[in-house]
């Protein structure tokens, strides 16, 4: 009897779970249609392309942006040595003589960013006012005031920023200061505070991080295909366009300029940066009745363990100043020096160099390089003898996470704000227009979501040549200028982009009826 309970037991469950099922059915079973519906039919299947017209746009899309880029270029009388390289998300739309070295000019300086953002971890530059430890301070117990024993040291940390309010106010470039009048009135509270009148002493400035042999690179000679040449073309003569180069650097190395103007050639150089600091800090000091008794000088001031800080002052982030450093060309070779002791080598030019080249430093950076294609001499691309390539310089700018892509300037904020059209944000470039060499390095947001990021390179010598068979009293064209043909060219089909038709020509057609 028990080994027919569990049929029996299956039996029943089976035909309550058949009975269930048709009951189900019947709610579920609409019956027979006995209306046609008025909507008008489904125009375009569920699996027709037409359901995706970007990616029916897209390859067209590309082949006009190289079209247009080539065509552009050509009409624009791009040189023979030119370069170009336009991706999007790493896929390459457009490139042309990407292994061809070309003048950078002030391009150069993405190759400085990239490699002082790798070692740099974000901290800027501290400048220090201290005493010796060991001075002595007298108090007159007649009178209250108090005599200083001892020196002033002010200890400069590489600031290319470090300026007082009269000089930082004259710009509005978008650099970066560090102001020392902060500095110097930290230090006088100080003073003050113990009733100091008298320093039977010296204020002395120590430019000891960097080597005060290498003020500027007029002297410094390279060894070229060409023979010898200056880092640091004097054709021009001296112009200014970059002060002299020290660890305590304030004013940008000027000790007088036109207060109405900012034209370099103006200015009025210091022979000895860290001795005009500090002469500043003590006319400071003589302005509000502390009396220095000895001359200030330059000298290299007592280890951090034997000193007392009376101030100090640090710099805007490093990334702020790298930033500074595509507008001012000092700032540029101050942080190729200050890369010099962050990798740990030292601070002249020629030991840094080597150390970029041979050392992998580029590599660390993320920079193609390529010893055979790219010479880097200084840091700010002052120097002719400068080249490198358009993938090395698009290589500075293509990851949106690095700095050489979030230091570019808008469109709108650079000097090509002509010729760039009305693309807000959406277009950042760096463009350089000097000499034979004009270029733009950059990134665009087109509408529809993709970006494009480009580099491109031309260099042209025959600007300051007249053709033998040019009519007579031709004069040459001379310099690149900025929004010129070539860059405003290239800058149209960049922000032309997605081209081909609209999408909603090729989205899924509407119902008939």
């Amino acid at each position: 009897m028990r080994r027919l309970l569990l049929p029996i037991l299956l039996l029943t469950v089976a035909m309550a779970a058949t009975v269930q099922m048709n009951r189900v059915n019947e709610h579920a079973d609409p019956g027979r249609a006995t209306e046609v519906s008025s909507e008008p039919d489904l125009a375009t299947p569920l699996l027709s392309a037409r359901r995706a017209p970007e990616w029916l746009r897209s390859p067209e899309s590309d082949a006009l942006l190289t079209s247009s880029i080539r065509s552009a270029l050509s009409r624009a009388g791009a040189p023979s040595t030119s370069c170009v390289l336009v991706e999007r998300a790493g896929e390459q739309l457009a490139g042309s003589n990407l292994d061809v070295p070309l003048p950078t000019a002030e391009l150069h300086r993405l190759l400085t960013a990239s490699v002082i953002n790798a070692v740099g971890s974000g901290s800027g530059f501290r400048t220090e006012i201290a005493i010796s430890a060991d001075a002595v301070i007298n108090v007159d117990e007649e009178d209250g005031t108090a005599e200083l024993e001892g020196d002033i040291w002010i200890i400069g940390g590489g600031d290319p920023g470090l300026a007082t309010t009269g000089y930082a106010s004259r710009f509005d470039n978008g650099r970066v200061f560090t102001n020392f009048d902060d500095l110097a009135d930290e230090a006088l509270a100080w003073l003050q505070e113990r009733n100091i009148v008298t320093i039977r002493g010296r204020i002395i400035g120590d430019e000891s991080k960097y080597a005060p042999n290498e003020r500027d690179y007029d002297n410094a000679l390279i060894e070229t295909s060409e023979g010898r040449v200056n880092v640091w073309d004097r054709r021009d003569g001296r112009t200014n366009e970059i002060g002299p180069l020290s660890a305590l650097l304030l004013n940008d190395g000027f000790v007088d300029w036109p207060e109405d103007v900012i034209d370099p050639t103006l200015n009025e150089r210091a022979s000895n940066p860290s001795r005009s600091a500090a002469a500043f800090f003590d006319d400071i000091l003589e302005f509000a009745g502390i009396a220095v008794l000895r001359s200030a000088r330059d000298g290299v001031a007592p280890p951090i363990a034997e000193r007392k800080t009376l101030a100090v002052i640090e710099s805007p982030p490093l990334d702020d100043i790298v930033a500074s450093s595509l507008v001012d060309a000092t700032t540029a070779e101050m942080l190729l020096k200050e890369y010099g002791i962050r990798s740990g080598t030292s601070a002249e030019r020629e030991a840094v160099v080597f150390a970029l080249a041979v050392g992998n430093g580029f590599s660390f950076a993320g920079l193609p390089f390529d010893i055979t294609t790219t010479a880097y001499v200084d840091g700010s691309g002052r120097s002719s003898v400068n080249a490198t390539t358009c993938e090395m310089i698009h290589a500075t700018i293509v990851d949106p996470d690095d700095v050489g892509a979030s230091v570019l300037p808008s469109a709108a904020e650079s000097p090509v704000a002509g010729c760039a059209g009305s693309t807000g944000s959406a277009l950042r470039v760096f463009a350089v227009a000097r000499d034979s060499t004009t270029g733009l390095a950059g990134w665009y947001d087109a509408p529809n979501g993709e970006r494009l990021t480009f580099a491109m390179l031309a260099d042209d010598p025959s600007r300051f040549t007249v053709p033998d068979d040019a009519p007579e009293g031709t004069e040459p064209i001379g310099p690149y200028e900025f929004c010129n043909p070539l860059q405003a060219a290239m800058l149209d089909a960049i922000t032309g982009h997605p081209y081909g038709p609209d999408l909603d020509d090729l989205g899924p057609v509407a119902p008939a009826g």
